[in-house]
């Protein structure tokens, strides 16, 4: 399975400390040039370590999109830089999967003909598999609520499956 990941998933795994098990859960992990500029541009300097170190161990492949086209399509439903490179690498790769917290890519996911995951279901899909416990859930849960950006609803929902 092919999943192709934008930096704020990236980001937001790393900052969690579950990136690496993340990366364990598919053949190929793969980002474009974009998004790995953006993300050394990250301030905590802990992550981008992180980040780094599973590149080069190849559990994160950088990889180029041959084909500018697929950008420009991608841009035609007003989805821009980081995540229009994401997009066109899901479609030059014929990947599984796009991991994007990215509102405007998670709206257009039928018109583009994408399949999508982000943070908040990778946690859940770590915990269902038993690669983290309980307790690492939790925390994760916890920490995103921290950052802000998920809606509580989504975070609570995923809170109650972990207490079934």
């Amino acid at each position: 399975m092919i999943i192709i990941k934008d930096s704020m998933v990236i980001i937001h795994l790393a900052k969690l400390s579950i990136l690496e098990k993340s990366c364990k859960c598919f053949e190929k992990v793969m980002i474009p040039e974009l998004v790995h500029k953006e993300i050394i541009k990250e301030k905590d300097r802990t992550e981008i370590t992180i980040i780094n170190e599973l590149i080069k161990n190849n559990e994160i492949t950088i990889k180029k999109i041959n084909d500018q086209n697929l950008i420009k399509k991608a841009n035609q439903f007003n989805i821009q830089k980081g995540e229009a490179e994401v997009v066109g690498l899901y479609w030059q790769e014929k990947a599984n999967l796009i991991a994007t917290d990215d509102d405007n890519v998670r709206k257009k996911k039928i018109m583009l003909n994408i399949k999508i995951i982000g943070t908040p279901a990778i946690i859940l899909g770590l915990y269902q598999k038993k690669i983290i416990d309980k307790n690492k859930t939790e925390q994760c849960i916890s920490e995103l609520k921290k950052i802000g950006w998920f809606a509580n609803t989504v975070l609570d929902k995923i809170q109650m499956e972990v207490e079934k």
